[in-house]
């Protein structure tokens, strides 16, 4: 099983959320993929990915500005599969506009998370997200 999908295309905010999640006392498991396209393709077993059986995460935080298809078309294409439709799909931005967070809420993120500016507080809101959707939140893959 995995825990957390993180789709984020900055090495830096990638290397921050693995220095967290290091420092947690009982560390879930994750897996980072740096691009919209390829994030599409792993949860959708599609592409390079077909035919392979892989781990569902139980959360998705999905930054917006990707590579390849957005966060946008991320969260647009997994909401359309019967198999991934309910998975829970959190955006983690830099993005405070109101556009972004309507159009992400539209489209069906279950949260938006704006990224805060230091490390504590980076490493509070993670650890936060986390008790949350994967302690008291009650999706099974």
């Amino acid at each position: 099983m995995l825990d957390i999908l993180y789709i984020e295309d900055n090495i830096d905010e990638a290397d921050i959320f693995k220095r967290v999640i290091s420092r947690l006392p009982t560390p879930p498991t994750y897996k980072i993929i740096m691009s919209g396209t390829e994030a599409i393709d792993y949860l959708l077993q599609q592409g390079t990915h077909q035919g392979q059986s892989l781990p569902m995460p139980r959360l998705v935080l999905v930054d917006l500005n990707l590579p390849g298809q957005s966060g946008f078309d991320v969260i647009q294409q997994v909401r359309a599969n019967n198999r991934t439709r309910y998975m829970p799909m959190v955006v983690y931005s830099t993005s405070d506009s109101p556009k972004d967070m309507r159009r992400a809420f539209d489209l069906g993120a279950n949260a938006y998370l704006i990224k805060p500016g230091s490390y504590h507080e980076v490493s509070d809101m993670i650890r936060r997200a986390i008790e949350f959707w994967l302690t008291q939140n009650h999706y099974k893959p």
